[in-house]
């Protein structure tokens, strides 16, 4: 692992990097912090981001038997999902265009962007995309760019499914918006990408540092970020699932 996707990692509680994370340096963050907030003038604020809705609705719709299922998961980099998953007794297969930098003997990795990738025909028993089909297309992390990536990429993984499989995915939900890196899905939007969802569900803040709570499409079409440029930016969730025909 370089030090790149250390930082990436290392602001979580999920790992610890034996080697680099002594006392001093967790010491020494904190002090940083602190500094930085004086100096800004202001307290820092906590945004909770729909990571902390999107992985209990996965584990709670992922009613599979895992010792006898096999996983895609597409869009894992920045996340520990795979490890989750491997954890709990399933197979993965992790897809993404950047490098993955972790391990387990239940985990495979392929690196390469969906859109070029060539699915093999019904082989997985579930597929999972975690806030990632919002990218695909829009060439925000050196990707390749195609107007209707989003689509595409949804009909790949549905593609890498046995029959009856399922697609469990999950979208930034809100007024239609395109911005550089990512869509942003309002109930329209959501259903030119998965037309024959049998689940949606959406959950949103009614501000950035407000709580999640679920709440029905009629409060997604005009719902609009208060900073559409923040990190986990997304103020409300579309959680989709798609079986296979």
């Amino acid at each position: 692992m370089n030090y790149d996707e250390l930082e990436i990692y290392r602001r979580n509680k999920s790992v610890a990097f034996d080697g680099l994370e002594t006392w001093w340096v967790h010491r020494l963050c904190r002090k940083a912090i602190r500094i930085a907030a004086r100096l800004v003038g202001r307290r820092i604020d906590v945004a909770f981001t729909d990571r902390l809705i999107e992985y209990p609705l996965l584990f709670q719709h992922l009613d599979l038997k895992p010792s006898q299922s096999h996983l895609l998961d597409f869009g894992c980099v920045e996340d520990l999902l795979p490890m989750h998953l491997c954890a709990m007794g399933y197979r993965v297969t992790g897809l993404d265009f950047r490098p993955y930098p972790f391990r387990h003997e239940r985990f495979d990795f392929i690196q390469s962007d969906i859109l070029s990738w060539q699915p093999p025909k019904n082989h997985f028993d579930a597929a999972i995309s975690i806030s990632t089909i919002e990218h695909v297309g829009l060439g925000a992390y050196g990707d390749p760019v195609a107007a209707d990536g989003d689509k595409i990429a949804v009909a790949k993984l549905l593609d890498a499914l046995k029959p009856a499989g399922r697609l469990i995915l999950t979208v930034p939900a809100g007024r239609a918006v395109t911005t550089a890196t990512m869509r942003i899905y309002d109930p329209a939007r959501l259903r030119g990408l998965a037309p024959k969802a049998e689940v949606v569900r959406f959950f949103a803040k009614s501000r950035r540092h407000a709580d999640w709570n679920e709440v029905g499409p009629e409060r997604i079409a005009d719902l609009a970020y208060e900073d559409y440029g923040a990190i986990g930016a997304a103020q409300s969730v579309a959680f989709v699932v798609v079986r296979k025909e």
